[in-house]
């Protein structure tokens, strides 16, 4: 009896779940099915000081990625409930093996997702969705373990870990998904309207393949990104 008291909320709470998620995913659906549906979303710029250091970090780390490749955009963007993807062909292989160029894979990032809720977002770690038949310089995770997809899955690059002394301890996380189009794109700094979120119309800034609060901030971004198309050349 007591036992059976102990699964009657647990059931209520998975069925609660599964009901949330359905919902979720549903209303994903109903707005991205609609044409230029991004209209109707707003998405994040990085602010200055925030990614002054990071820069600075992704300028030494990034050529330690297990994965550096040229990828060509093969897919638009993929929504799922609480993810978002996009198949790319592997063109040019930098460093790492394993993997062999005209492999198709999908490229992911920890915290690209759309957001339905109070506020509808695009959040993508401050670039752009990546554009098809374009090709990018990419820094990647190792395969990610999946169930269900058809192809492959590679992470990007976005945190650095220390195992040289055996001990595990994580250095930094990349704030911005380390992607770059090797194609020029102008991109404007957009004062966010209010002070509390760096949040802006996407209708603003869907040209742009970097999201930042000032010129400083996109300054900063388009030196990092000549230094690694100059490392990784087309």
């Amino acid at each position: 009896m007591k036992m059976r008291w102990v699964l009657l909320p647990l059931a209520a709470l998975m069925v609660a779940s599964v009901g949330y998620a359905g919902v979720t995913r549903s209303s994903i659906t109903d707005y991205t099915a609609q044409e230029n549906w991004q209209e109707c979303f707003q998405v994040g710029q990085i602010p200055e000081e925030l990614w002054e250091t990071n820069c600075a970090l992704m300028k030494e780390y990034l050529p330690q990625a297990p994965y550096i490749l040229r990828v060509e955009v093969l897919g638009d963007l993929e929504i799922m409930h609480g993810i978002n993807q996009q198949k790319v062909k592997v063109t040019h292989i930098y460093a790492g093996e394993g993997i062999r160029e005209g492999q198709e894979f999908y490229l992911y990032a920890d915290g690209w997702r759309v957001v339905v809720r109070s506020v509808k977002s695009i959040e993508r770690n401050f670039i752009n969705v990546l554009e098809v038949g374009r090709e990018y310089l990419v820094f990647l995770e190792e395969e990610m373990e999946t169930l269900d997809s058809p192809l492959p899955v590679y992470s990007c690059y976005d945190e650095v870990w220390d195992t040289s002394n055996g001990s595990g301890e994580k250095v930094c996380d990349f704030y911005v998904s380390p992607i770059f189009s090797y194609d020029y794109k102008e991109n404007v700094a957009i004062q966010p309207s209010t002070d509390t979120n760096t949040y802006v119309p996407y209708t603003q800034v869907k040209d742009y393949e970097f999201f930042g609060t000032t010129q400083k901030s996109i300054g900063l971004w388009e030196q990092l990104k000549a230094e690694m198309l100059q490392r990784y050349p087309h």
